[in-house]
Parts: structure tokens; C-alpha cells; sequence
């Protein structure tokens, strides 16, 4: 039976939005994701399954860019141990996410031009080989240094003669060993140095499988309005600068205002607005940064980062960029986890980005359609100062589904102290492509129909044990493919989350007078 729904009349301020399904922005978008130094900072396995593999999972990037280092003041030598464990992180993310990776160097080092280059490419190559023979076939890009820094950071800009042979050599090597990763260049760092990407397609291309560059938004307060069009165009330009080669780009870091200062004592590298009442709004601009890469074209998006670097006695230097701290601090949820890590967990690829319009310039929309269940994710942020009445319709098409709404408000962020994402807040129906709604002001509705309702079986076979710290549950493994992790209730409560079978319950005084 085929039944005939009238859609609601628009109200007469209603702003409509317009998906031109016709007109895509790029073909094969790969996803929005972070940039993971955790793989090098070896943790405690219960750190592992109850924060960073969880909330891995939880938000589900389906891209990284990921650190690789050498041993300690060794640069070109190998710690093999380090490689294991990057190895098996590597190997968690392609097997419980399927995130793909592009692989890069800190403090590389330099060699001599000539034999000891060539030696050095070759232990480049080696690391890479090991990692692929371990199954992190993942790894799919590789450059040799970070932000063009060979002797001091950025040096590179002035030699990239240099960064070239570096390059050539590792692409000869790759190329003997029949290793399929694909060379990055420049990974350059500010837009002000994006000149080398054209300085690489010109010199290097012959060598180069993808281009890429950071930014930080380093003059650009939370609320300004010009801010969004302006990383648009610089990324539509990277983007068709590596498009007219054949190539994609990628925006391999990004991040909102840095503070690089001296503080208590050590040398203090994060964000200016964490930890300040900015901090909400600023999570609004990284989403609104998000969707300016990926309506003008790029491959995939990484934010720096996913968690804080961990606080180590007698290092001064504290790295705290993470959408979450570390474990010595808490592994407390910021605000980016819950904007940004909506567009992790729901603009992942591969999916088809098309250009979207909008007849009110303060509304920021992007929006995909994935390939695997051919499914759709929009995002719309609305940067005035009141409510916005839309109309969202998808060009030529005549879907009808029921869309899940996800919101993300700075005056109202919600936190969870296990690093849960904030569930949705109902379902929107599209009739004959149409949908409307309500967008709140300064906040970002995600529309998606990824989505199941079918919950997964009950858990069985539960145990519960008394031991020194507690209790611990134990319960046999769900074997679903969709599972993501374990929830924790004590007396009704969530008390934590996990991606394993194993729970301990060991909050203070819990357990007084109980048996």
C-alpha cells in the first residue's frame, strides 16, 4: 500500500536547506577522526579497556593520523618493543573500528646525504614492513617527518630540496619492497607555510600518493562569523591543488587556539580555552572547522588529539589537547568529545560528500551518504543568536526515514564521567526528502539514519566475585558484530564502561557492612 503524507506547511521563516545530490564534493570522503599518540604511552590494561579502547570504539574514527618514533635519541633505530606495542594498537583500530591510517615520524633526526640517508630510508622502510606483516594493514600513508621539522621545528620550509630526497629515498625503498603506502606531502604547519604544497606538486609529485597540512586557529575567536568561510576556501584550494594531480588531501591536524607558555615550572602546550568558560564554545568552532574541510573537498580530518600526552615526573613538557585527559588526571571528558566526536562517530567513510546550500549564510551544513548501508548524516550548526526553523530536503530524491537527532549545546554539555556520547534526543521523520525542524541557537543538530534500534542480547553467564578491591563481574562475550562495549550499573547507577568481560567494582566504601 502506498500512502500520500502531507508535509507541514513551512512557516514563513523557515530557512531551507538544500542537498544537491547532483553535485558532489568529493566521491570517496574517508572521515572525520584524530590525531592517536596514545599507541606510544604504554598504560595499564584496564586504562586501555575501560577509557582509550572504549572510547576508540565509542566514537569510532574511522581515520588517524598516528605517531611512530624511533628509539630514544636514536633517530633510524628501531625500539623494538615500542613497535610491538604500536603494532597491536594499530591492529585494534583496523580490527574493532576499521580506521585507516596515515603514519608519521616525530624528531625524526637528520643523516648525511648519500649511503647513511639511503640506511636511514631503509630503516624507515623496515619499521613500516614489520607493522604491515603484523596485519596493521591499516597504515596506508606515510610522511618521514612532523610538520616539515628535521633539526628544529619547521626548518624544512627553508630547505625542501631536502625533505625531497628524504622522500625519494623512502619511496625507492617502498617501492623494492613492494610495501602499498602511499608518501604525504608536506604535512606543513600553519596555512602560512600551505605554499609548499604547491612547491610539492610541482618538485615531487612523481613520488607523492596524497597531500596534506595542518592549521590552528590561532587568531580566530569561537564566535567569529568570518571564521568558517575562511578555512573553507583554504582547504577547497589544498584540495583542488592535489585534485589537479590526481591526488587527495588530507588535513592531518587542526585544532583551536594554542597556548605554548611556561607554566608552574614546565613548558605548557594546549589549548587556550580548556579549562575556561570559552571551552564550550570552542568545541562549537572545531565542529564548525570539521565542516568547513569537508565541504571544501578534503579526504579526511584529524583533530590533535584524542587524548592528553600523560604528565611524566622530571619531563618539562605537558601536552594537554586531548578531547579527554589522562589517566593521572582523570581521563575527564572536554567539550570537543561531544561535538566533534559526533562527527567521529557519524561522519565516517567511505561516503559520498555533496555540496549543501543554504539561504541563511549563519547555518553550517554538511552532509554524506555512506556507502556500506547506504545511509545519510547531516550536521547543521546554527551560529545565530536565536532559534532556526529549517527545511532540509535532499535534491531529486524522495526519501522517506526516520532520522535520529543528536544535539550538541555549549550551554548545556553533557558530560558523563565514563565518556559516554550524549544519546539522542528523538527521531525526525523525512517525508518525499523532505525534514523539518528546529535547530537551537549556537548549537549543531546531527541528523542520521546510521543507526540500529535492534538492542543486543542480555549478557549472560554473569559472576560476581569478592576480592580485596571489590567485587569483579566477570560474563561470557557477546558475539554480535555491532557490539560496542559493556555498560556497568551498580544499584542502578553506571558506575563505568568496558570493551572487555571483565569489570571491577572498587569504589570507596561501597562495599561497608556487605558480605
Amino acid at each position: 500500500m502506498v500512502l500520500a503524507i502531507p508535509l507541514p506547511a513551512r512557516a514563513a521563516d523557515t530557512q531551507t536547506i538544500v542537498v544537491r545530490t547532483d553535485q558532489v564534493v568529493h566521491p570517496n570522503f574517508r572521515g572525520v577522526g584524530f590525531h592517536a599518540s596514545w599507541p606510544l604511552h604504554p598504560t595499564t590494561r584496564e586504562h586501555f579497556e575501560q577509557v582509550l579502547g572504549k572510547r576508540w570504539r565509542e566514537l569510532a574514527p574511522q581515520f588517524a593520523r598516528v605517531t611512530h618514533a624511533w628509539a630514544h635519541g636514536d633517530p633510524g633505530s628501531s625500539d623494538p618493543k615500542a613497535l610491538e606495542m604500536l603494532a597491536q594498537y594499530l591492529n585494534f583500530m583496523r580490527r574493532d573500528v576499521g580506521t585507516e591510517v596515515y603514519l608519521t615520524t616525530m624528531d625524526p633526526g637528520d643523516a648525511p646525504a648519500g649511503p647513511q640517508r639511503d640506511t636511514y630510508a631503509a630503516a624507515v622502510a623496515s619499521d613500516l614492513e614489520y607493522l604491515i606483516n603484523s596485519g596493521a594493514t591499516n597504515v596506508k600513508y606515510y610522511c618521514f617527518t612532523n610538520e616539515l621539522s628535521l633539526r628544529d621545528w619547521a626548518d624544512l620550509t627553508k630547505d625542501l630540496p631536502t625533505f625531497r630526497d628524504y622522500q625519494q629515498r623512502i619511496y625507492n625503498e617502498l617501492q623494492r619492497r613492494h610495501l602499498d603506502i602511499k608518501l604525504l606531502a608536506t604535512d606543513a604547519s600553519p596555512v602560512s607555510y600551505w605554499g609548499t604544497l604547491k612547491w610539492a606538486a610541482d618538485n615531487l609529485d612523481d613520488i607523492t600518493g596524497i597531500y596534506g597540512a595542518h592549521h590552528y586557529l590561532e587568531t580566530d575567536d569561537p564566535a567569529d562569523m568570518n571564521f568558517y568561510s575562511w578555512f573553507h576556501e583554504r582547504c577547497a584550494w589544498a584540495s583542488g591543488l592535489a585534485r589537479q594531480k590526481g591526488k587527495d588531501f588530507i588535513l592531518g591536524e587542526f585544532g583551536s587556539r594554542q597556548y605554548f607558555d611556561k607554566k608552574y615550572g614546565y613548558r605548557w602546550d594546549t589549548c587556550l580555552h580548556y579549562g575556561t568558560p570559552r571551552e564550550p564554545m570552542a568545541a562549537l568552532q572545531v565542529a564548525e572547522a570539521a565542516l568547513a574541510a569537508i565541504n571544501g573537498g578534503v579526504y579526511a580530518i584529524g583533530y590533535w588529539t584524542f587524548t592528553d600526552y600523560p604528565d611524566r615526573p622530571g619531563q618539562p613538557y605537558i601536552n594537554q589537547w586531548g578531547v579527554f585527559k589522562w589517566a593521572t588526571n582523570g581521563s575527564e571528558t572536554r567539550a570537543p568529545y561531544y561535538s566533534y566526536g559526533l562527527l567521529t562517530k557519524f561522519f565516517g567513510g567511505p561516503a559520498t560528500v555533496y555540496r549543501v546550500e543554504a539561504n541563511d549564510p549563519k547555518l553550517r551544513v554538511a552532509a554524506i551518504r555512506h556507502h556500506d548501508r547506504d545511509t545519510w548524516s547531516i550536521a547543521v550548526i546554527n551560529r545565530n543568536s536565536e532559534p532556526v526553523k529549517i527545511a532540509l530536503r535532499l535534491e531529486a530524491m524522495k526519501l522517506s526515514a526516520n532520522f535520529r537527532k543528536y544535539v550538541y549545546d555549549p550551554a548545556n554539555v553533557p558530560k558523563t564521567e565514563d565518556g559516554d556520547l550524549q544519546g539522542p534526543s528523538g527521531k525526525v521523520a523525512m517525508q518525499g526528502g523532505e525534514l523539518q525542524d528546529t535547530v537551537g541557537a549556537n548549537q549543531m543538530a546531527l541528523y542520521t539514519t546510521r543507526y540500529d534500534d535492534e538492542p543486543p542480547t542480555a549478557v549472560k553467564g554473569l559472576k560476581v566475585v569478592r576480592v580485596e578491591d571489590g567485587r569483579r563481574l566477570t560474563w561470557e562475550a557477546n558475539t554480535e558484530p555491532d557490539l560496542c562495549y559493556y555498560r556497568i550499573f551498580h544499584n542502578g547507577v553506571r558506575i563505568g564502561s568496558t570493551i572487555t568481560t571483565e569489570f571491577v567494582d572498587s569504589g570507596p566504601d561501597r562495599y561497608k557492612g556487605q558480605a
